[in-house]
């Protein structure tokens, strides 16, 4: 199977979802919300939309953390005219929601990585809708809804769908913004608000992280004591795991050095612990908050030199290094113990080293296909375990 098409091995399944009548099939995925079915949030908003909204006369879209792309193509599918943009913090997401469209043979939609609005400024749309994450934290919860006005052309409004607990923090946040509230009712543990105007809150650059600071923290990383910004939603808030202290005492007094790539960086613990070696950070995974938490992090401690590469899964990074640090994925159903060894062999330059940190008995499958790379430390604690391999 070529990298192009590896993302059909998170598929987990494929349904047919009708909406006003059009038929379209969706694939899902154990590594994305609902994996199951269509979601009763999601139906939930597209049938009020249905009820209270021309869609015909919508000419533009914004589908924040559109997931597979449910809302987003349902609606394209009953206004082809439409232009769509969709947009997910998960890499892999983007992937499904890009896939999705393609096996519906609909066309015209952008699809983006990114957190809620990064990349948009200046741009308005005739509707914005989403299904608000309801574990992204309430202050993320509150930018989200704050920043929809300014993203509204003069007719445009926003509806949205959250869980029946957060429904009020929803609801006393389009009274702060002063909006207008079209539309608003109840079901099934959900409520759906539609809603238009209000006070306008639009940032740029860092800002966007703004809303998914949780504190600044200090952390004793290996011998050095280092303060640093985390964010909600992302572990190792106030103090590291089990996985990143065992990679730290596995990295002492060993020479990473050259260019690096840290898959999975967190909000960055590890890097900034090896600040001082490395001439050339690379940042990888599916997560951009945890991308841009890291980035951020080792900007702080006066590294300059940082790119990232937002990808669905590991076997769309690329290059050639000299080590790679990986908390690998794992994914239910995908097979990683075939493909990720072999695949790691393909990104070091020769005598380049690798560090897999994951639990012993997942560690222990990755490690049949270490064909060419050479053990030069192996340690267990607490359930995880980390190995150092050389590349021949």
């Amino acid at each position: 199977m070529q990298t192009s098409d590896f993302w059909q091995n998170f598929v987990n399944k494929q349904v047919t979802f009708r909406y006003m009548r059009q038929e379209l099939q969706f694939n899902l995925s154990q590594s994305l919300f609902s994996s199951a079915d269509v979601d009763i949030g999601s139906r939930f908003l597209l049938r009020t939309i249905a009820q209270n909204v021309e869609i015909a006369e919508i000419s533009s879209m914004l589908d924040i953390g559109c997931g597979v792309g449910v809302l987003g193509l349902s609606l394209k599918r009953i206004n082809p005219a439409m232009q769509v943009t969709a947009q997910d913090r998960d890499a892999l997401a983007v992937t499904f929601t890009t896939q999705n469209a393609l096996l519906n043979e609909i066309e015209g939609v952008v699809v983006q990585g990114g957190l809620a609005f990064d990349g948009l400024a200046g741009r308005q749309f005739d509707l914005i809708v989403s299904n608000l994450p309801g574990k992204a934290g309430h202050a993320v919860l509150q930018d989200m809804v704050r920043r929809m006005p300014a993203y509204l052309s003069e007719s445009g409004l926003a509806a949205v769908v959250i869980v029946k607990p957060l429904a009020e923090l929803v609801a006393e946040t389009l009274v702060e913004m002063e909006s207008e509230i079209l539309h608003r009712k109840e079901a099934s543990g959900y409520e759906v608000f539609h809603f238009k105007g209000g006070n306008v809150a639009q940032l740029d650059g860092e800002a966007y992280l703004a809303p998914y600071m949780r504190n600044t923290q200090l952390f004793k990383l290996g011998k050095q004591k280092v303060e640093m910004q985390t964010a909600w939603n992302l572990p190792e808030f106030d103090s590291l795991a089990y996985d990143t202290a065992l990679a730290i005492n596995a990295l002492k007094q060993k020479p990473v050095s050259g260019r690096v790539l840290f898959w999975n960086p967190g909000q960055g613990h590890l890097p900034v612990y090896l600040r001082e070696q490395i001439a050339e950070f690379v940042l990888a995974g599916r997560d951009g908050l945890s991308l841009q938490m890291a980035a951020m992090n080792l900007r702080r401690v006066g590294v300059a030199d940082i790119s990232q590469q937002h990808v669905a899964h590991f076997l769309q990074a690329s290059g050639q290094y000299d080590w790679l640090i990986i908390f690998p994925d794992m994914d239910a159903g995908v097979a990683w113990e075939t493909y990720l060894l072999p695949y790691c062999r393909d990104l070091l330059a020769p005598g380049g080293r690798l560090l897999l940190v994951a639990k012993s008995a997942y560690t222990h499958r990755l490690l049949q296909k270490k064909r060419g790379l050479h053990v030069k430390f192996d340690r267990k604690r607490n359930g995880y375990r980390a190995v150092i391999l050389a590349k021949a």
